[in-house]
């Protein structure tokens, strides 16, 4: 008799709800995706998206956790791109998952694994952009600092500018960094 492998349909039944997930949540945003849908998507019964994922907002998360890791290895390679390469090109990446931004500040007051999720994310996006920005010349406090300027900047943009005019977004944001990190141009 064959030995059974239940991690491994676990770990391929979790995989398909986030990736139904992901797919409903980036067209259909949080509000409007059920978790009925997700299961129908994922071709797994009503409940068992549950037994995965305790709720919606723990399904929001682990979506978001995954997307954050790819984006933090599509990023250029460093050592071979400038500052305003690298933070274009997150902002590319967090144009992928915007219309779910202000989803997660509000959610992130009532759910632990979205605020833990949120404050993973900052806590990545401060680390990577202190590192380019000292990579840039700035000392550790100024490094520290412009990170926080420019995730503050991100952020504002993603929240309140409904219509996300990306060029017009990244205009202000090289702006910017121009004036942090002059030495960071390309």
């Amino acid at each position: 008799m064959p030995a059974t492998r239940p991690h491994l349909d676990r770990d391929l039944k979790r995989k398909q709800i986030v990736d139904a997930a992901e797919k409903l949540f980036l067209r259909n945003g949080y509000e409007a995706t059920a978790m009925a849908a997700v299961a129908g998507r994922a071709g797994v019964a009503n409940n068992a998206v549950y037994w995965y994922f305790p709720s919606k907002d723990d399904l929001l998360a682990a979506v978001l956790q995954r997307r954050q890791e790819r984006a933090l290895a599509e990023l250029p390679d460093p050592r071979t791109a400038t500052l305003e390469e690298q933070v274009l090109a997150m902002l590319a990446q967090l144009d992928l998952v915007a219309n779910l931004t202000a989803t997660v500040h509000e959610r992130a007051q009532h759910s632990t694994a979205l605020a833990e999720m949120h404050e993973a994310f900052h806590g990545a996006a401060d680390r990577l952009l202190q590192r380019l920005f000292r990579d840039a010349g700035l000392n550790e406090d100024d490094a520290t600092q412009a990170a926080k300027a420019m995730m503050a900047l991100v952020e504002g943009i993603h929240l309140h500018d409904a219509n996300r005019d990306s060029v017009s977004r990244n205009d202000l944001v090289l702006w910017t960094l121009r004036r942090i990190a002059p030495a960071g141009q390309s």
